[in-house]
């Protein structure tokens, strides 16, 4: 066995050609060559006598590691910021549609535009509606609950009204301006812009 040193770019090039772990560079010289894979000489030279043979050095070149494929497919994700702005934009669409209404600026009574605007927040959003209403509440009054009773316990003037086509309910003997005040509370939790509040709010102010 015979030591040889070679450049760079005929290592790499043995590198790239290896195909199992531990092939030694003569048994990779050997296949690309298509030499036998006898590894003994055709005439072999006698040892001198009581010589110690020293041990044949072998050059390992460690396989390359191969990167792995995965075979889940890249999910695309539309961003919180994204989803939030399109559905702030829903609600918007939503309220605007509904103080455009015919049936919205001809009624007389606050109450009942009161409720109308309630209603479009939760028809658009639901989810956070019920956030922003959960987070509203005077010191000794509970303003939106999900049953009549609840409103009761907090007090018996209250006059509890549903607010439709939803599951809550809220209080009704507020003047128009601590309606606006809920209205404002509940909005400015949905993220809803400040524009689309003062359109509201001036409907609710003498």
């Amino acid at each position: 066995m015979k030591i040889i040193e070679v450049d760079e770019e005929i290592y790499q090039y043995l590198v790239s050609n290896t195909q199992s772990i531990g092939e030694s560079a003569s048994d990779i010289l050997r296949r690309l060559l298509n030499l036998s894979a006898d590894h003994s000489p055709a005439v072999a030279a006698p040892e001198p006598a009581n010589v110690e043979r020293a041990p044949t050095p072998v050059v390992s070149i460690p396989m390359p590691a191969k990167p792995a494929v995965s075979n889940v497919q890249p999910e695309v994700t539309v961003s919180k910021k994204t989803q939030s702005q399109e559905s702030i934009m829903h609600v918007v669409n939503r309220v605007r549609k509904v103080i455009d209404s015919e049936a919205f600026q001809q009624e007389s009574k606050g109450v009942v535009k009161f409720l109308m605007i309630l209603t479009a927040l939760y028809r658009a959003n639901p989810e956070t509606f019920a956030q922003a209403t959960e987070s509203l509440a005077g010191r000794t009054r509970v303003y939106f609950a999900r049953d009549e009773a609840t409103l009761l316990q907090a007090g018996t003037h209250t006059k509890p009204k549903q607010i439709p086509e939803t599951p809550y309910w809220v209080i009704t003997n507020t003047n128009s301006q601590r309606k606006m005040l809920m209205l404002e509370g509940a909005m400015t939790s949905m993220h809803l812009p400040t524009d689309l509040i003062d359109d509201v709010r001036s409907y609710f102010t003498a």
